[in-house]
């Protein structure tokens, strides 16, 4: 499919009657495990890009043209729709059109910015943006987009940094208002998505593995329950990768323990899988139709 049948293909999805839930790809390959699993659509964000490329923390050192080189990427390797992580947009609102451009040029189905100043995933995060400012990124996003089937998503970090879930509301109504296609809620349990629900105009995105609860080691609620609180995209951020993580550690642990290559044949793929999932099927047949044909002037 074109990029634009991809973009109207991801609102029909939208559309559906069941929680659309988007496991995050971390890059190429890992995308098109998640569309040969039967996904009808991935995700790439800024935690997963910055790990997998760079081995970096999600902390703004990621710029604009990296992370989009990186959509860019899992746009290529699959035919499925791709949502992408916009951080807060890179620029003000008189220049936020640059990093739609980008986005779009790389294929994505869409993407979403955050009211985030910095510091996600740390013990200094640097607060949020202010709701008027937010709003007028969000309406210059809007303005920005040249494909109306490429969608803005506004997210809020409200009930993540400040633990008001109310605040994060009352943004997300603003940013809403402010033509956004989609809203973008982390650290909201369904419970409170459930009470609240009926005050948002627009599809709601959650994060569906996102720790919010201190101390614990799974979030606060389950797939089912979003579904049932009203989320439309349930969104699997950090399983694809964190799932990579702790099987790549297993092996190496195992086999620097002393362990033979047979004794962590469960970790590992088969090679002849493996080399299916990456289309040596499809070469070895573009081999044999051009196989033995002469090249003449």
């Amino acid at each position: 499919m074109s990029h634009q049948e991809r973009r109207r293909a991801l609102k029909a999805l939208l559309a559906g009657e069941r929680s659309l839930v988007l496991p995050g790809a971390y890059d190429a390959f890992s995308a098109r495990l998640v569309e040969q699993a039967g996904y009808p659509a991935t995700y790439l964000g800024s935690f997963a890009a910055a790990a997998s490329a760079f081995g970096l923390p999600d902390v703004g050192l990621v710029t604009l043209t990296e992370l989009a080189e990186q959509a860019r990427r899992v746009v290529d390797a699959v035919a499925i729709p791709v949502l992408a992580d916009a951080e807060n947009g890179f620029y003000d609102a008189p220049n936020l059109w640059r990093a739609v451009k980008a986005f779009e040029d790389a294929g994505v189905a869409g993407v979403h910015i955050e009211d985030n100043l910095g510091g996600k995933h740390t013990a200094v995060p640097a607060g949020l943006l202010p709701v008027e400012e937010m709003a007028t990124k969000v309406r210059a996003a809007v303005d920005a987009r040249t494909d109306p089937d490429f969608l803005i998503i506004a997210r809020s970090d409200a009930a993540w940094v400040e633990h008001d879930v109310e605040a994060c509301v009352r943004r997300l109504e603003a940013y809403a208002a402010a033509g956004a296609d989609m809203v973008f809620a982390p650290a909201i349990p369904a419970a409170e998505l459930a009470r609240v629900r009926g005050r948002l105009s627009v599809p709601v995105m959650v994060p569906g593995d996102l720790l919010d609860v201190p101390g614990s080691d799974e979030p606060s609620s389950t797939l089912a329950e979003y579904e049932a609180a009203g989320a439309d995209v349930i969104l699997l951020w950090y399983t694809v990768i964190g799932a990579a993580s702790r099987n790549v550690s297993a092996v190496l642990e195992a086999l620097r323990g002393g362990s033979d290559v047979a004794g962590v044949k469960e970790f590992v793929t088969d090679q002849h899988v493996f080399e299916a999932a990456m289309g040596y099927d499809a070469y070895e047949k573009r081999s044999a139709l051009y196989a033995g044909q002469e090249v003449r002037s």
